[in-house]
């Protein structure tokens, strides 16, 4: 069974690399971290914060384009040219069809990642030796924890494609429910809390069903923004163990809860 998962995971990630579009998104990445020297001059004050915010945001746009330009091609492109049939008449379940996936569509967006992060080390790293004295709270365990954060966040992403995949054959109608649901989940939070604040300040701003309503959405929604550390990453602030662990393990529980889900959907799929 994991030869087979491993097989087509190789296959689904050298059909990614084979994709023109990934070079782009290197490109425009690497334009990023690279204007982040160039202006580094003009946030004197906060140019040690800035650096890394900034790094940490490329990584992370250029992640997001990875999964959604490139990762959901990757899972219609069987259904759109029939060859599913080919690949499920082999001694592959779908079960193992769907690990497959998901496991080379991860792959490819970590080799990615990797990659962009030796030239986002390298560009911090040159603004740090530049200008030292900006720097004095910058540490790159935390910087590091930060990128591993990114990348499990980006993995997660890539279970709620292949999720919506499983469940529909339109490549638009996944990307449109995949980046409503990474909207919901990086701002859903910020917005329960502002609504409890306001209430508990006397001032209501939404009603009591509607924030039941989100409070349900909330649940059923994974939250993103418990796995951004650009904050504690760009003023260096100390990360805790516990936290570390368990927003850990959150997101390799929703991982598997989604890909679960979308083994029981895909077997009871069929394709004409």
């Amino acid at each position: 069974m994991l030869q087979r998962v491993w097989a087509l995971a190789m296959v689904t990630c050298k059909e990614g690399i084979r994709d023109r579009s990934l070079y782009g998104v290197l490109l425009f990445a690497l334009f990023v971290l690279g204007l982040n020297v160039a202006v580094a001059g003009f946030f004197m004050r906060d140019l040690g914060k800035v650096t890394v915010d900034m790094n940490l945001a490329a990584l992370s746009f250029a992640g997001l384009l990875l999964v959604f330009f490139i990762g959901i091609n990757l899972m219609a492109k069987d259904i759109d040219k029939k060859t599913i049939q080919l690949v499920l008449s082999k001694p592959f379940s779908r079960g193992e069809y769907i690990f497959g996936k998901y496991f080379g569509l991860v792959l490819l967006v970590l080799s990615t990642m990797a990659l962009l992060l030796v030239f986002s080390s390298a560009t911090v790293a040159g603004v740090h030796s530049m200008y030292p004295a900006y720097f004095e709270g910058f540490s790159w365990s935390v910087f590091f924890w930060a990128v591993a954060f990114i990348a499990l966040q980006l993995a997660l992403l890539c279970a709620i494609v292949v999720f919506f995949s499983a469940i529909t054959t339109s490549s638009f109608i996944t990307l449109i429910f995949s980046m409503a649901t990474y909207l919901v989940g990086v701002t859903l939070e910020e917005v329960l809390f502002y609504l409890k604040s306001q209430a508990a300040a006397g001032e209501v701003v939404a009603s009591e069903s509607l924030r039941s309503v989100l409070e349900v959405v909330a649940w059923l929604v994974p939250n993103f923004a418990a796995f951004d550390l650009k904050t504690e990453a760009a003023h260096g602030l100390a990360l805790e163990p516990l936290r570390l662990l368990t927003t850990a393990g959150y997101g390799f529980s929703y991982i598997l809860l989604l890909l679960w889900l979308a083994t029981l959907i895909f077997r009871r799929r069929e394709f004409n």
